[in-house]
C-alpha cells in the first residue's frame, strides 16, 4: 500500500509554535523549530512512499529546510508572502496547492482498479475552505470515494473535527494520529534571549532533539 505525503508546513510549524505553551512552558514559542529529519520519518513510517510534497511560505532564513527537503525527494512549494489591505503579510495559495496536488494524485492513481489501495496522508489540522472552495476534509473525502486510505497528522489544537467525523464514519479506512506525543522528538528549542508581550525578556536554554521511537505502522 504506497503512501502519498502532502505536508502543510504553516500548519505544522505554527502548531508546534502554539504547542509550546502545555507541553514545554519553560520555553518560549518563537525559539521552537521543527526538526524535519524526525518529522519526515514519524509521517513516513517504514512503508513505501510514492508522492512527497511540501508546501509552506518564506519566513527569512529557512532556506535550509527546503534544501533538506528536496533531497528527501519533497517536492516543495515554497511561496511568497503577500501585503493584505491592512498591511499584515499573509499567505497565500499554500493551501490550494496542496488541494491540488492532492487532486492530481488521486487521478494518477485510480485505487479502484488497484486491489493493493493507496493512502493519503495529510500532515495537517487544517479545515478551512479556500478561495476556492477546496479544503483537506474535502480532498480526504474524495480519497475515500477513490478507494483510498486516509492517514491525518496533527498538532491536537490544530486538528479539525471534520476529521474525527471522517474517522467515526469509515474507522477502518481513517486514521487521526496527534503529532503532540512526539513533541520533544520533532521539535527542538533555539536559544537565545526573547521579549514577551508584556515587554519582559526570557532567556530559552538549548533544548536537543529527543530519539524518535517510530510507530507501528498496523494501526
Amino acid at each position: 500500500m504506497a503512501k502519498h505525503i502532502f505536508i502543510d508546513n504553516s500548519n505544522v510549524f505554527g502548531g508546534a509554535q502554539r504547542a509550546v505553551a502545555m507541553l514545554e512552558p519553560e520555553a518560549h514559542w518563537p525559539a521552537v523549530r521543527i526538526y524535519y529529519r524526525n518529522l519526515f520519518q514519524l509521517v513516513e513510517g517504514s512503508g513505501e512512499v510514492a508522492s512527497r510534497v511540501l508546501a509552506g511560505s518564506v519566513p527569512p532564513g529557512n532556506d535550509a529546510l527546503w534544501e533538506y527537503a528536496r533531497r528527501g525527494g519533497y517536492d516543495t512549494d515554497l511561496l511568497r508572502r503577500v501585503e493584505d489591505d491592512d498591511g499584515r503579510l499573509i499567505e497565500q495559495g499554500v493551501d490550494e496547492t496542496l488541494h491540488l496536488k492532492i487532486a492530481n494524485a488521486l487521478l494518477d492513481n485510480p485505487s479502484l482498479d488497484n486491489p493493493s489501495g493507496e493512502t493519503l496522508v495529510i500532515v495537517s489540522g487544517d479545515g478551512r475552505r479556500s478561495g476556492s472552495n477546496t479544503s483537506f476534509p474535502g480532498q480526504a473525502e474524495r480519497a475515500l470515494k477513490q478507494g483510498w486510505s486516509v492517514e491525518v497528522w496533527s498538532w491536537e489544537e490544530q486538528l479539525t473535527k471534520a476529521y474525527e467525523r471522517l474517522a467515526q464514519k469509515e474507522p477502518d479506512r481513517v486514521s487521526v494520529q496527534s503529532l503532540d506525543p512526539y513533541y520533544l522528538s520533532v521539535t527542538f528549542t533555539c536559544p537565545g534571549h526573547y521579549y514577551r508581550a508584556d515587554g519582559s525578556q526570557v532567556e530559552v536554554a538549548d533544548r536537543v532533539v529527543a530519539p524518535l521511537k517510530l510507530r507501528n505502522d498496523n494501526h
